[in-house]
């Protein structure tokens, strides 16, 4: 109880302190102040990219839940993330309004089954959610704030016991003559692994919020945040990532970037592995043209598991290739060699060399879009393993039918091995999960939705943690979601 009162009081401490941060920059504003170096445009015939350029809004779509038009691709605020930092390339924001306050209210209505813990159980059983988010924007000048909240209580009618989650995201981004600066943290407290959204509602009601935190979410690198794509029995965890990225651009094409991290994954029940991490990483951005870039970039991670004196670290070099066309295409890949040791175990250290890699496509038109993202390195083990050696896939596709009836899809697929001697005995997880939900818009604030959620887990013969492995069985989320924004202020 004294740690889950510690972890909120340390999201709630950073968040203040970049409120202040805001506060006291919104202050300093002088007249005559030097002017950042001007972007090249991705819209202009000369060259594209925007380095150098103004932040860009973070909370995107803000808009779009409320407004029912097709997607312009024209709005789109360029994307000035670069491909040797932390977070992956976009197609832009879409950013109606620089200063808004966009609350809402939730209520889900489910029939469940398969859910861990229950003795495989395959009938439906009833459960809700109620809950609220919170979208804030704040841009002035050379400076963007932005939180993104969304959260609830797992109603379960007496076969277990209730449950919270929450999940909030706080960003400050400042845009200074050649500098910028990024400072973002990410905290969340649920039941259910991140992946699949389990404890969150399921994959289903997660794709209906995309526009705000579904697009948050899976924006940080996999190597910069701790791993959760093992499925565990109902076990409350704390995760939480601080994430500083500093850029300098040393010309229209180029930019050095320095990106670091700490993440914390802490369990509340026994049983489980909690672990925290710190990754430090460096890189060079080059432009070619208006559309293409190439960096390379190296990275040093290191990640501890609490009680034991084990420990694994990571070097890593990537070469880089991206594309962005503001407001239609991002696309990404970068690969390269890993060392992955771990040291502190009972028969000495261990040295491996596998191939990381990291890629991501976002495609968007005006009625539908498609995004996919593929990664590949070490990872924390999800509080399962001591380290493994993980393979993520996920993507997902959105179509707007009518003018009030929009619809979407998504799925993933993970693959965990335990870290181990070439040739010895692994321990391996099998993890997939899709989701779809059916949205119709009713009246300017309110949407009726329908959500569906299918997840499969295949596990070792014997479990390695005593907290217990996720189910073997189906776990099947069906029901209907009401979604209401209150009047947005801007």
């Amino acid at each position: 109880m004294k740690l889950r009162t510690k972890s909120m009081w340390m999201a709630a401490s950073f968040a203040a302190a970049l409120l202040s941060i805001s506060g006291v920059r919104a202050q300093s504003q002088k007249d005559g102040t030097l002017q950042p170096v001007p972007p090249i445009s991705s819209t202009s015939p000369v060259a594209g990219g925007g380095y150098g350029g103004m932040p860009v809004p973070a909370a995107r779509g803000v808009s779009s839940a409320y407004d029912a038009q097709m997607y312009d691709p024209s709005q789109v605020e360029p994307d000035t993330n670069t491909l040797s930092g932390a977070e992956n390339l976009s197609v832009g924001s879409l950013q109606h309004a620089r200063n808004v306050f966009d609350p809402s209210v939730s209520i889900s209505s489910w029939g469940q089954s398969g859910i861990p813990g229950t003795n495989g159980q395959t009938g439906l059983h009833a459960t809700s959610l109620v809950g609220g988010g919170l979208n804030f924007n704040r841009s002035w000048s050379r400076y963007q704030f932005t939180t993104s909240y969304r959260g609830g209580e797992n109603l379960y009618y007496g076969f277990q016991k209730n449950m919270p989650f929450h999940d909030v995201i706080v960003s400050q981004d400042i845009s200074w003559q050649r500098w910028k600066i990024h400072l973002r943290n990410d905290f969340a407290a649920a039941p259910g692994a991140s992946f699949a959204a389990s404890g969150m509602g399921g994959a289903g009601l997660v794709g209906q919020f995309s526009s705000t935190l579904g697009n948050a979410i899976s924006s940080i690198g996999q190597r910069f945040q701790p791993n959760e794509t093992i499925q565990t029995y109902q076990a409350m965890r704390y995760r939480d990532t601080a994430l500083g990225e500093v850029e300098f651009s040393l010309s229209r094409r180029s930019v050095i970037t320095f990106s670091g991290s700490y993440g914390l994954l802490h369990f509340t029940d026994a049983g489980y592995i909690s672990s925290h991490m710190l990754d430090f990483q460096a890189g060079y951005d080059y432009l070619l043209d208006s559309k293409n870039s190439i960096a390379v970039l190296g990275s040093y991670g290191k990640i501890d598991y609490t009680g034991t004196s084990l420990s694994t670290t990571d070097n890593m070099a990537n070469l880089a290739f991206g594309r962005k066309i503001t407001g239609r295409l991002a696309f990404q890949a970068s690969g390269g060699p890993e060392q992955i040791r771990l040291s502190g175990g009972g028969n000495g250290n261990l040295q491996l060399w596998t191939w990381s890699v990291n890629s991501a496509l976002t495609y968007e038109r005006r009625r539908s879009g498609v995004s996919m993202g593929f990664a590949r390195g070490l990872s924390g083990g999800s509080g399962v393993l001591f380290g493994a050696k993980g393979n993520t896939l996920n993507g997902s596709v959105h179509h707007q039918f009518a003018r009030f009836w929009t619809g979407s899809a998504n799925g993933g697929y993970a693959f965990n091995t335990s870290l181990a001697p070439v040739g010895a005995t692994t321990i391996n997880f099998n993890t997939w999960f899709m989701g779809a939900n059916m949205g119709h818009q009713m009246g300017r604030y309110m949407e009726l939705g329908l959500n569906y959620s299918l997840l499969k887990q295949s596990n070792p013969a014997v479990c390695p943690v005593a907290g217990g492995c996720g189910t073997a069985a189906f776990q099947q989320l069906v029901g209907m979601t009401v979604n209401w924004h209150l009047r947005p202020i801007e």
